[in-house]
C-alpha cells in the first residue's frame, strides 16, 4: 500500500501538535518553501511583492497601521513563521506584534524598496508594509512571506487592507478566534485534497508525463551556490480576440516550445491553485509540471489538471523510483496573475496603480510572469545570468512573444 508523503508528514505532526492552537500543519507548497529556505546558508525569506502606486500625500502611516493590524487579527496565517518542532516542520501563529507594523521611507527608486522590504525587523510578522514616499507618488509596498501566502490570496489582503482604510473598524476577539479556526479547516482540506491525489493512478499519470523528460539543463547548478543575480526583460502583447479570455494554455504551450528545442531541460513547472478560499489567506497553489508525450501542450494540459493537486514531492519521488532523468530540478516557471478578476483598489475615489519592479530574489533559473489585464498582456521573463545565457532568455521572450502574433495558433 502507497503512503503518501502528505498522511506520513500528518502522523509526525501529529505527535508534536498535542492540541496547540498556534501549531498549524503545512501544505505541501509550504514545505516545499521551507525546505528551500532550510537549504539557503542565507535563511532568505522568499518574498511575494504587491506594489501599489497613488498619488503623493494620499496614504498615511498611522491609517496603514490600523488597517494592518485588521487585516492580521483576520488572517492567522500572515502572523504565521515556520518553525521546527521536533524535527516536524510547522507554522506557528503567534499574536499581533505589539510594536509599529508599518515603515515609512522617503524613496525614490526601486532599489530602495526592496532594500527596505528585505532588511525587516525580527519579530514583525511574515507580513511587511512599506510606505515609500517621494515628491512623485505614495508607494504602498507590501511583502509577503510566500511561505504563508499565495498570489491570490494577496489580492484578497489587499483588498480588506484598503477596506480597513477607509473604515478604520477594529476586528474582535471573537472574529479573530474565528479566523483561527477557520484557517485550520483550510489546511486540513488542502492536506486530504493532496493525500487523495496521491495514490497509484495519479503518480502513473505523472511518471507517464516526466518519463522522458531531461534531468534539466540549468536547475541543477542550483545546488552548488544561492541564487545568484537577475536579469529582467519585458514584453507587453496585445491579444487577439480569440485568446483574451484564456492567454493560459498559449503561455504555457509557448514555455513548453522555448525549451524543447533544447537538450536535458526539464518540464516546464507552472503554479496551479491558491483560489480564494470562502476569504482565507493562505499558501494552497501546488507547483504542476507540463511535458506532453508527442502531443501539444494546450491539449494535454487539460488531461493533468485531472491530477493537478499532486504534490510536487510525490510526482518527484515517483519520478526518481521510476528511475526517469528527471530528477526534481526546474528550468522554468510560468505563472499568471489574473488582473481581469481583481482590479487595483481605490482609496478615497482615487485608483491605484499597480507596477512591477524588477529586485526580488529568484529562486529557479528562468520565471515567467505573465499579468492579464483585459486585451493585454505584461510578460517578464526574470532569469539568473550566473547559470542562464542571455541568449537562452531572449529566446524564451522571443517565442513568447510570437505566439500570440497569429490568432489562428491560438486555442484553448
Amino acid at each position: 500500500m502507497h503512503r503518501s508523503i502528505t498522511r506520513t508528514y500528518l502522523k509526525h505532526f501529529a505527535t508534536v501538535h498535542d492540541g496547540a492552537d498556534e501549531l498549524m500543519p503545512l501544505t505541501g507548497a509550504q514545505r516545499r518553501f521551507h525546505h528551500t529556505r532550510s537549504a539557503d546558508p542565507h535563511d532568505r525569506v522568499r518574498i511575494l511583492p504587491v506594489f501599489l502606486e497613488f498619488p503623493p500625500g494620499l496614504l498615511s502611516a498611522p491609517r496603514l497601521e490600523r488597517a494592518t493590524r485588521a487585516v492580521l487579527s483576520r488572517h492567522p496565517a500572515l502572523r504565521g513563521a515556520a518553525d521546527t518542532v521536533g524535527g516536524v516542520p510547522v507554522l506557528r501563529v503567534d499574536p499581533v506584534p505589539e510594536g509599529p507594523l508599518v515603515r515609512e521611507i522617503t524613496a525614490s527608486d526601486d532599489d530602495a524598496v526592496w532594500a527596505a522590504l528585505d532588511d525587516w525587523p525580527d519579530g514583525c510578522g511574515s507580513f511587511r508594509v512599506l510606505l515609500a514616499r517621494d515628491d512623485r507618488r505614495d508607494l504602498l509596498a507590501l511583502g509577503f512571506d510566500h511561505l504563508v501566502c499565495d498570489g491570490e490570496s494577496t489580492g484578497l489582503v489587499l483588498d480588506e487592507l484598503m477596506a480597513h482604510c477607509r473604515s478604520g473598524e477594529r476586528v474582535p476577539d471573537s472574529a479573530a478566534a474565528a479566523a483561527l479556526r477557520g484557517y485550520r479547516a483550510a489546511v486540513e482540506e488542502q492536506l486530504a485534497k493532496e493525500h487523495a491525489a496521491s495514490g497509484p493512478e495519479a503518480l502513473e499519470h505523472w511518471v507517464s508525463r516526466v518519463r522522458d523528460a531531461g534531468p534539466g539543463r540549468w536547475g541543477r547548478d542550483r545546488d552548488a551556490g544561492g541564487p545568484g543575480g537577475q536579469v529582467s526583460a519585458w514584453e507587453r502583447v496585445t491579444l487577439p480576440e480569440s485568446a483574451t479570455d484564456r492567454p493560459f494554455p498559449v503561455l504555457l504551450a509557448a514555455c513548453h516550445s522555448a525549451l524543447a528545442g533544447s537538450p536535458g531541460t526539464a518540464p516546464v513547472a507552472y503554479t496551479w491553485g491558491g483560489q480564494d478560499r470562502a476569504g482565507v489567506v493562505g499558501c494552497f497553489l501546488n507547483t504542476v509540471l507540463a511535458n506532453p508525450q508527442g502531443e501539444d501542450v494546450r491539449e494535454s494540459w487539460w488531461d493533468d489538471l485531472e491530477f493537478v493537486d499532486t504534490p510536487f514531492d510525490e510526482v518527484v519521488r515517483a519520478a526518481r523510483a521510476s528511475h526517469a532523468p528527471w530528477t526534481g530540478h526546474l528550468d522554468l516557471v510560468l505563472t499568471l496573475i489574473d488582473r481581469t478578476r481583481r482590479p487595483a483598489p481605490v482609496l478615497d475615489g482615487v485608483p491605484g496603480r499597480f507596477r512591477y519592479p524588477p529586485g526580488n530574489r529568484i529562486e529557479e533559473p528562468v520565471i515567467v510572469t505573465a499579468v492579464h489585464d483585459q486585451g493585454e498582456l505584461t510578460l517578464r521573463i526574470d532569469h539568473d545570468p550566473v547559470i542562464v545565457p542571455g541568449t537562452a532568455a531572449s529566446k524564451i521572450a522571443d517565442v513568447l512573444r510570437e505566439s500570440f502574433v497569429d490568432a489562428d495558433r491560438v486555442a484553448g
